[in-house]
């Protein structure tokens, strides 16, 4: 349920979410209110086609957008690779660039643009 929401913030940008619970269903209603923290708004009347009133139940999902920017501030730890060492920098600044780069070829280079596809699943 938290990375369904986490995914609502990145993806779409969600401020809350809220849905509508049976008053009579209090599995869903402890399930919602104490375990994932929503809140109710208010009692919509008969809004099931019985006519059971049913909590009208919202979860602002300001916290999440506050985790996600705190994890994007958040200090990755020690430095990798040879930046941060000393003398590291002359490496990536023109010193030794290590092994020769080579071309090589790919896709349509190696004659896959030649490729015909055929159905031989009719032949007996």
């Amino acid at each position: 349920m938290r990375q369904s929401q986490r995914a609502m913030v990145e993806t779409f940008n969600a401020q809350y979410v809220s849905l509508h619970v049976r008053v009579s269903n209090n599995a869903a209603l402890r399930l919602y209110r104490d375990t994932l923290g929503f809140k109710n708004e208010k009692i919509e009347a008969k809004y099931y086609a019985d006519g059971e009133d049913a909590y009208s139940m919202k979860l602002d999902l300001g916290f999440i957008r506050e985790q996600i920017v705190d994890e994007e501030d958040e200090d990755e730890g020690e430095p990798v690779g040879s930046l941060g060492k000393e003398g590291g920098d002359t490496e990536v600044n023109g010193g030794d660039a290590g092994p020769k780069k080579r071309k090589v070829r790919v896709g349509r280079g190696l004659g896959v643009g030649d490729l015909v596809e055929r159905d031989e699943s009719h032949k007996a």
